[in-house]
């Protein structure tokens, strides 16, 4: 059974304003007039008409479904699960305070990969979380997340929360489902695993595939952003058992994901060849951009996402490359925690092959 907050366990939080979705759901029948949302009324002369058109003029005035029940039945069919065990929120960063909300008393402790997304982290440490990190294991040239170390700090700590980035960011490392389903029955039960999966579209080939259908006492969080182009609309989704689900539910800012949003994640949803032409042009070109890195003796490490991650001799030359290509306009990600400094990390887009920008890579 999950654990949850002290102040959730035992304690149903009810939503005051669920939303036109359900009302008409528990009606069996259209809601024709909105006339009890307090929204805007119609106004010709909307400013919003001439750049956006009538529709998203449209959907912009009226609240969204906060539930995003239309979104959740989407993902649930293609993912073979129940809409019960999906929920939608505003990105990969959002789901990940949600969880710590859900799990966390300050004090508690939880366990990530010394350097992982730091999103994570900045969470934690908003809801007085006690972080304990666990250096990367080295493997040849790469780098990935130690899941034996995880695992034996989540258990000498009682820690409430494990927070895995599965394909791993920055490095690029991927764990395979196998290997993550042995990392869940070795953590302790009553630890919740919140697994990253923000890249795992990327993982194309099919030995990649990932564990199929919810883990047990694990949130596994996926993005729009990468794989289908909206990261400006900030819109992700969670897997996990239904009633882990429901208590999210519970104390998710409910009216969070825009109607436009909601329609754009729609829109690519409904159109599966194009992310996957995504996919596939930035696989190739991640992988072109790698190969002509190495071409200039830099170490690259391996990646099944959409960006590459180079390894300096030291923290002081990334540091200056990054200097020296930002005063030229070019941005690249330095890692900002100390472990992984010595790391330049670069998106896979067009530019990127650009003579200026490998040869201002390999400081020339």
């Amino acid at each position: 059974m999950p654990h949850y907050a002290r102040h959730l366990e035992h304690h149903t939080i009810v939503n005051p304003f669920p939303g036109i979705a359900k009302l008409e759901a528990a009606l069996g029948r259209k809601v024709v007039s909105r006339l009890g949302a307090n929204e805007s009324m119609v106004k010709p002369a909307s400013p919003l008409l001439e750049p956006w058109g009538e529709a998203l003029a449209e959907l912009a005035r009226l609240y969204p479904d906060p539930y995003a029940l239309a979104l959740r039945e989407r993902v649930a069919q293609r993912l073979g699960l129940e809409s019960s065990q999906v929920l939608f929120d505003c990105g990969a960063d959002s789901l990940i305070l949600l969880a710590l909300r859900l799990r966390c008393n300050a004090g508690d402790a939880v366990v990530c990969s010394a350097g992982t997304y730091p999103a994570f982290r900045y969470f934690a440490e908003g809801v007085g979380a006690r972080i304990l990190e666990v250096p990367y294991q080295a493997q040849g040239v790469g780098l990935r997340p130690d899941l034996a170390r995880l695992c034996e700090v989540a258990q000498a700590e009682r820690a409430v929360a494990v927070y895995l980035a599965n394909p791993d960011n920055p490095t690029g490392h991927y764990w395979s489902a196998a290997d993550i389903q042995a990392l869940r029955q070795q953590l302790p039960s009553q630890t919740l695993l919140i697994l990253d999966e923000a890249y795992i579209d990327f993982c194309t080939l099919p030995e990649d595939a990932p564990p199929f259908g919810v883990l047990a006492n694990t949130l596994r969080l996926r993005t729009l952003s990468k794989a289908y182009a909206l990261a400006g609309l900030r819109v992700g989704f969670a897997l996990a058992p239904a009633d882990i689900i429901a208590k999210a539910d519970q104390i998710r800012p409910q009216y969070a994901l825009s109607g436009i949003a909601q329609h754009a994640a729609a829109a690519v949803l409904d159109a599966p060849d194009y992310a996957c032409q995504l996919v596939q042009a930035t696989v190739l070109l991640r992988d072109k951009l790698a190969d002509a890195l190495r071409e200039r003796d830099l170490t690259v490490l391996p990646s099944h996402t959409n960006f590459v991650s180079i390894v300096y001799p030291n923290a002081a030359q990334s540091e200056a490359i990054q200097r020296q290509l930002l005063a030229e306009g070019i941005a690249v990600h330095r890692p900002p925690h100390p472990a992984l400094r010595h790391l330049l990390r670069v998106t896979a887009q067009p530019q990127a092959l650009s003579s200026k920008v490998l040869e201002g890579l390999a400081g020339r």
